[in-house]
């Protein structure tokens, strides 16, 4: 899997923590990560209770509450509680198997940072692809999605696109990769309310591909020219047919899978039609207590404790495409009614969190497993209550249903 070339990093200084050195032998990016110790699940302390004997009072001194250190964003009012008694939606409920552990843990958590400057990236990215122009905000920049672009906007040439935010999603694109469709004008049917349009068809593919081969070894350089330490036993295949062939590589964190993926696509020609990464760092903020799965099922239910864990293109997902989906009818639930889902397995997982001011962490979480399909699956942060902290509840107001139409 893929690691950054830049290494890890910390903010402030590691006077109480550890340093630890890492090996420039391909297992993970060069650099360092510097681990704060300045965290009360850190140190290795006694707790002290003192007693205070007045009389027949007795007051206990207790360690004090973790820190908060990330106010997660608000879900929209994604849980059941946000719906009132309307019975607008469709409840699950989560119940814990016998084989769930209740043995709790620590783990590290990490804020993605966006260091330098996103105009002197655009260039050094633009150095990489051929992209040429004066980088700069996009003519669509907004505060909350800070855009930059180096390049056309009007899709009439190469053009790499940043959001200068969360992950620091990049994004080149070339439209000489794609074939323009043939279209026609379908007018609108006498006496129809239709206001006609146009059908469009898209041409047959036409010119070579790269072998499956050739395009891994062009992607591991361009991805590694791009900050991304990679290796050909990275790469992941998307897709390998006659419209062109994809390729991916997930990030990894302390040698674990991120949700953070880099991608290439390369078209007929063969041309080089799209490449996406991101540009911030993970930054170490310390270790920190992690709940156990037992406890962890029961966060499910909310929705807020959610997390986006690493793409499953290696997992049973793959059989959809070649084999199709074979799976029973269906099953549509009634709103209002109660699902009841049995976790059956849990496993350990970095996932990605998004918290209120904008800004994307890794942090430790579970995958808990409830069926037996890849899909049946749910993604819980593991992160003790405290130090992550949830938004205050958000309530939807809805609109009464006219007179008449009520049940």
């Amino acid at each position: 899997m893929g690691r950054l070339g830049s290494g890890l990093y910390t903010r402030g200084g590691a006077k109480e923590g550890t340093v630890s050195e890492t090996p420039h032998d391909g297992s993970r990016g060069p650099g360092r990560v510097v681990k704060s110790g300045n965290h009360h699940t850190v140190l290795v302390a006694v707790v002290a209770v003192v007693a205070l004997v007045v009389g027949a009072a007795v007051q206990i001194a207790f360690p004090p509450a973790p820190r908060t250190l990330i106010v997660l964003s608000d879900p929209a009012g994604t849980s059941g509680e946000a719906f009132g008694d309307i019975a607008l939606y469709v409840e699950y409920d989560y119940l814990p198997g016998s084989g769930i552990s209740d043995v709790t843990g620590s783990g590290s958590v990490y804020e993605l940072q966006l260091p330098g400057d996103p105009v002197d990236l655009l260039t050094t990215l633009g150095s990489v692809y051929g992209v040429e122009g004066q980088a700069g905000p996009s003519q669509f920049f907004d505060e909350v999605w800070p855009g930059y672009v180096l390049g056309p906007e009007d899709w009439s040439g190469p053009t790499l696109n940043l959001t200068w935010s969360g992950t620091g999603p990049w994004y080149y694109s070339n439209p000489a990769a794609y074939q323009e469709p043939t279209c026609r004008e379908v007018p609108p049917e006498e006496g129809s309310e239709d206001l006609g349009g146009f059908e469009c068809e898209n041409l047959e593919p036409s010119g070579p591909l790269p072998s499956l081969e050739e395009a891994t070894r062009m992607a591991v350089e361009l991805l590694q020219k791009s900050g991304l330490n990679v290796t050909e036993s990275d790469i992941t295949v998307l897709a390998n047919d006659e419209w062109g062939v994809g390729l991916s590589a997930i990030q990894q964190l302390e040698g674990a899978d991120t949700a953070l993926e880099w991608s290439v696509f390369f078209g007929p020609g063969p041309t080089l039609a799209s490449v996406s990464g991101h540009a911030a760092t993970p930054v170490s903020r310390g270790e920190f207590s992690t709940v156990s799965p037992l406890a962890a099922v029961e966060r499910l239910a909310s929705g807020q404790w959610w997390g986006s864990p690493a793409p499953l293109y290696h997992s049973g997902f793959d059989s959809v495409f070649t084999e199709g989906l074979a799976v029973e009818e269906p099953y549509y639930p009634e709103p209002g009614e109660v699902i009841t889902l049995t976790v059956e397995s849990s496993e350990e997982a970095t996932l990605l969190v998004w918290d209120a001011s904008g800004t994307a962490w890794l942090v430790p979480g579970y995958i808990m497993r409830h069926g037996s399909e890849p899909w049946n699956a749910s993604a819980v942060i593991s992160v003790e209550e405290g130090v992550i902290a949830l938004p205050e509840p958000t309530g939807i107001d809805i609109m009464p249903l006219p007179e008449g139409e009520q049940s």
